[in-house]
């Protein structure tokens, strides 16, 4: 258990509790994050999409059905305008560097360039 207190008053600023999994998953964050800050590694990139994708399904969690079956009925008209309505999408796929987007390597020939689908 952690906690920080503002001095001179029994107000809390911070508490969280903590296990032996938790330590371990934030080393491990912290290193592919580490990882991805310093090479820029396909690996690295793809594990950073996957995990702020599994984060964002667990963040929305609807709670029934047809509300879930509402949301992507909405999402895949709000992509078919991106894609097909705008330039934005491909701009974004060819000039961004960021681990939003996940990287597929075309050849895997070593001492060749990466070039990625």
């Amino acid at each position: 258990h952690f906690e920080l207190k503002i001095p001179f008053t029994s107000m809390e600023l911070v508490s969280f509790d903590y296990t032996f999994g938790t330590i371990v998953a934030f080393f491990v964050s912290l290193a592919v994050s580490c990882w991805y800050a310093y090479t820029k590694h396909w690996i690295a990139n793809n594990v950073l999409g996957f995990v702020f994708c599994i984060q964002g399904i667990a963040l929305i969690s609807p709670g029934r059905y047809h509300i879930g079956c509402i949301l992507l009925g909405l999402l895949f008209f709000y992509d078919i305008f991106w894609v097909f309505g705008t330039d934005v999408m491909v701009t974004v796929a060819t000039s961004f560097e960021g681990p939003i987007k996940l990287l597929f390597p075309k050849n895997a020939l070593p001492g060749e360039e990466w070039k990625f689908s």
